[in-house]
This record gives structure tokens, C-alpha cells and sequence, in this order.
């Protein structure tokens, strides 16, 4: 574990953002990212290398990553995590800018609508939209990380034509299982506030629809990169899923960085450039072919 990735944990530790929050906070939490998520949406971010366009599409707004030479016509769908309740943050534009940068490829970012403003199916047939959008300009590889990781995975399970997919630390069971719960070293993740938010996003559904629990889906003939932290409550379940549609017929590559936290791809640390040097590289291959 190197020294980054303590600082990093030790910072998160401080800050108390595994402790949990009360009902209060939880929900003056959701109006206030309401709130920022609307004023978000009306611009546009600057990002390093690439550049960034907004637009909208069937109601749903979202940035265009376009690098400076764009080489294929196949294109990236970026879902970036959130807890399906905040919007993105800085680090996760600057991970897609770098998809962007290192595959020649354009990046799409839904700015998918989430909670208090909606629940699961509507965002799902929204998205579903989008990628219907995009697959008609060419192929589509799916990129997601937490939550939208999840959506990765569930888009993939009801659709034939995506058949690539990288997900981090996707939340694969909305109902985390018991020995995710008994995980002492998560400095990211709180069980409590993640039952809140399932209970809030799943509203009519069973944990078990597909569209909130990639867990139960089929992946036979998929291909798939799995990542996730050693130290995150959602590892258990992210494991079970590798076995479970490995044996079902899954192409699934799976990479646990011991001692590390959720989405550590995503941290400034050498693990986090190591994993995402392995993100690029499997983008490329499927972008252009093995051995490009």
C-alpha cells in the first residue's frame, strides 16, 4: 500500500465519511444535491486535453469528452457513481477526460437524473434511451464506477448489443450481503446510508429486478472487467458476482487491489494510474482490435 493511498484513507477516516448520518442530514443532504444538480447541469466543465460540449438529449443533458484526434468511430458511455443521489465530481470528470485522452476515443457522461428528483425506472429508461442514441452512431463500450457500475452491469444484462463492459467497485446486490456488513476497513461506505438510499431508489421494485441488482442478470457471452477495492463493504458481493457468471458463461477479468478503498481507480495514487493503465489498455483493445 503506498504512501498515497494512506493519506488518502487517513483523510477519509478524519472526516468521519464512513460514520454514517442521520435522517435529518440524509435528506437535507438529497435537497441540497437537488438543488446543486440543477445549477451543475447548465454548464460546462474545463478538463485538460480534451474538449467538452453539453447537450441534451430526451431531457437528459450530458457532456461530450472529445480528444484532440478522434481515431474510431466506436465511442465510450461513462456512468459516473453517485450514490444514485450526488452529481459528479471532480475526480470522475478527470478519469473520463483521461479515457478520453489515452483511447482517442469520444467519451459520453449522462448526467442521469437520480434522487429526490427520480428512482430507478425511470433513470433506467432514460438511459436506456441514450445508449439506444448512441448505438446508432456506431459501437458503444461501457465504463462505470459505484452506482454506475451497476447501471453498466444492468443495461448489459437487458440488452444483446452491448457486449463490453469495465466496471469499479460496482454496487452489484442493492441489499449488501452479510459479510460486506461485517467489513471493518471501508473509509468510503456506510451499510445505514446505503440502505436508505436503496430503499429510496429501488421504490416498487424487489431488490432482485435486474435493473437494481446487476447480481441477478445474465451475462453469458459478455465480456467484462471487474476492479474493486480489498478494504470496500461492497467487495463480498462484487466477488460472488465473478463466480457466479464466470460459471454461467461470462467472460468476467477480475482485479482485487488488497488493502485498497472503493474506486481506488480513480485516486491519484500508483495504484490508482496502475489500475487505470489496465482500464486503457483494455479500452484500446477493444476499440481497435487486439495487439493495437
Amino acid at each position: 500500500m503506498s504512501l498515497a493511498s494512506k493519506m488518502i484513507e487517513t483523510l477519509f477516516r478524519i472526516c468521519g465519511v464512513s460514520d454514517g448520518e442521520s435522517a435529518r442530514r440524509f435528506y437535507g443532504k438529497l435537497r441540497k444535491n437537488a438543488v446543486i444538480s440543477k445549477k451543475e447541469w447548465g454548464k460546462c466543465p474545463i478538463l485538460c486535453g480534451v474538449k467538452t460540449e453539453r447537450s441534451v438529449y430526451c431531457g437528459m443533458p450530458y457532456y461530450l469528452l472529445s480528444p484532440k484526434e478522434v481515431e474510431t468511430s466506436k465511442s465510450v458511455m461513462y456512468l459516473h457513481g453517485s450514490g444514485y443521489r450526488n452529481p459528479p465530481c471532480g475526480a470522475q470528470l478527470k478519469f473520463a477526460a483521461e479515457l478520453a485522452r489515452n483511447t482517442h476515443a469520444k467519451v459520453y457522461v449522462p448526467l442521469y437524473p437520480k434522487l429526490p428528483m427520480m428512482t430507478v425506472r425511470p433513470c433506467f429508461a432514460l438511459l436506456d434511451n441514450f445508449y439506444g442514441f448512441l448505438r446508432k452512431k456506431g459501437e458503444v463500450l461501457l465504463v462505470g464506477d459505484s452506482s454506475g457500475g451497476a447501471l453498466c452491469l444492468s443495461l448489459a444484462a437487458v440488452r444483446e448489443d452491448i457486449r463490453s463492459i469495465i466496471a469499479i467497485s460496482p454496487w452489484v446486490s442493492l441489499d449488501i450481503g452479510a459479510e460486506g456488513r461485517q467489513m471493518k476497513g471501508d473509509v468510503m461506505l456506510c451499510a445505514e446510508t446505503l440502505d436508505r438510499i436503496a430503499r429510496l431508489w429501488a421504490y416498487d421494485l424487489p431488490y432482485t429486478d435486474v435493473k437494481l441488482s446487476p447480481l441477478y442478470g445474465d451475462f453469458k457471452g459478455k465480456d467484462i472487467l471487474l476492479l474493486a477495492g480489498g478494504k470496500e463493504i461492497l467487495a463480498p458481493d462484487i466477488r460472488r458476482f465473478f463466480h457466479v457468471h464466470t460459471k454461467r458463461g461470462a467472460s468476467i477479468t477480475y482485479v482485487e487491489k488488497e488493502g485498497q478503498q472503493h474506486c481506488y481507480p480513480l485516486m491519484p495514487t500508483p495504484e490508482g494510474r496502475e489500475a487505470r493503465d489496465v482500464i486503457c489498455g483494455r479500452l484500446q483493445s477493444r476499440l481497435y482490435g487486439e495487439g493495437k
